[in-house]
């Protein structure tokens, strides 16, 4: 008569079900994890974004009140240097760290 194979007793042969048993609960956090993380997707796609609290934005800054006001608000549009647009921002620096330079 053949004789029937016994298990072997070990730790790991022992706590079988109890891997079994945390594989289902670790695959179980992670879907519960995966929709927590597309929840709060979700909500934050649908919020209206935020508004600045700080800082004044350009728009909303004082507009410029000098002898060249015009002609600095034109040269803020043209993207080709021009030596009239420039002399005009050397005076407007000039004036705005107060430099007393001699003019030539």
């Amino acid at each position: 008569m053949p004789r029937a194979k016994r298990k072997a007793v070990s730790a790991s042969g022992a706590s079988g079900p109890a891997t079994e048993m945390s594989r289902t609960v670790r695959l179980a956090a992670a879907a519960a994890f995966g929709g927590l993380l597309m929840a709060i997707t979700a909500v934050s796609a649908n919020r209206a974004p935020a508004t600045p609290a700080t800082g004044v934005s350009h728009s909303d800054a004082v507009p410029d009140s000098g002898p060249h006001s015009e002609q600095l608000s034109r040269c803020r549009m043209i993207t080709v240097a021009e030596p009239r647009c420039e002399a005009v921002w050397d005076e407007k620096r000039r004036r705005f760290f107060r430099r007393e330079e001699h003019r030539p």
